[in-house]
């Protein structure tokens, strides 16, 4: 309502009810009227701000939520160095979309992703799935080096299946180094192996010795090599270091003799020792180089150890054509 109607109102009503009273008291009169129409103007101003055509007003927005960055994800290793056979604890923090197919695998450093040593699933800290789904964004596992293993830097990787079933290495933990085992008396172990002799022919016998195998195996063999030979798959004659392959022993030092083939070709030989780890021939020492040369022109060739003969398979009688008299 505007302010003119409004006063005028009060007025007509002032008159009305003031025409009969005291100067003194119409003042009075007119002073509380005009303050009511004030205040029931203020009171319609505070309700309708804007009048009938007022709109309502936008909120001032608050402060726009920043997404949170996720932390990187951290591996630590519990020993920067250890002993063949001894254990480990591995741990991981904030590992991206954990899979309970999560391996953690073995490598050397600068290994290829399929020359792993050893493995297990950050799942259950075993090779095997226990709880089948689990995983673990942060957790941690124990973990042991085998043994016998080579001395040398080493590092475990996260593996993941990201496609095609394919493993794919995502993470490493930061690289550790396996020392040289300690015999009791806490000396180094010096593995090695030697032979009597430099030079022998084809046909001769090659005395070998070996001596300080750290953690001796069933596996452990030595063989004869080209020295230009870098494959490990086939040695010229081998024999493991128990002499007898029909009665394997574990032998941290002994002698055994290898037959040189009759047919050898001239040339520069070594003999290796090897020891079987994880399925794998991990080779421990090395001889001096062999020469070895040809046998004289007048040599017989040694007997084969096994002679098969054919054993002839005895004859039928032939059926006779007579038919017996009546």
């Amino acid at each position: 309502m505007p302010m003119t109607a409004i006063d005028h109102e009060a007025t007509g009503t002032l008159a009305n009810v003031t025409r009969n009273l005291p100067r003194r008291q119409w003042r009075a009169a007119r002073h509380a009227i005009v303050g009511m129409g004030l205040a029931a103007v203020m009171a319609a101003v505070i309700a309708f701000p804007g009048g009938a055509g007022a709109q309502a007003q936008p909120q001032p927005a608050g402060p726009t939520a920043v997404p949170t960055k996720a932390p990187p994800p951290k591996f630590t290793n519990s020993k920067a160095s250890l002993a063949p056979g001894a254990t480990m604890v591995i741990t991981w923090r904030n590992l991206p979309n954990p899979s309970g197919s999560d391996m953690a695998a073995l490598y050397p450093v600068g290994a290829q992703i399929d020359e792993f040593i050893t493995w297990a699933y950050m799942a259950t800290c075993r090779q095997s799935l226990r709880v089948p789904g689990a995983s673990w964004a942060t957790a941690s596992c124990t973990l042991q080096v085998p043994d016998p293993i080579m001395p040398g830097n080493y590092e475990w990787r996260v593996l993941r299946t990201l496609s095609f079933q394919q493993r794919h290495e995502v993470w490493r933990f930061p690289a550790f180094a396996v020392t040289t085992p300690v015999k009791p008396n806490g000396k180094p172990y010096d593995t090695a192996v030697t032979t009597k002799v430099t030079a022998v022919v084809g046909g001769d016998t090659l005395p070998v010795q070996w001596k300080d195998i750290a953690d001796p195996t069933l596996g452990d063999w030595i063989g004869l090599y080209m020295a230009d030979d870098e494959s490990d798959l086939l040695p010229l004659v081998a024999q493991p270091t128990s002499c007898n392959i029909e009665v394997p022993r574990e032998i941290e030092a002994g002698t055994c003799t290898l037959g040189v083939p009759f047919d050898a070709l001239p040339g520069t030989y070594e003999v290796r020792l090897f020891t079987i780890a994880d399925g794998l021939n991990q080779l421990l020492a090395t001889s001096a180089p062999i020469e070895v040369g040809a046998p004289p022109p007048d040599a017989t060739p040694p007997k084969p150890m096994f002679t098969l003969r054919a054993t002839p398979t005895p004859k039928a009688a032939p059926a006779s054509d007579a038919t017996a008299a009546p």
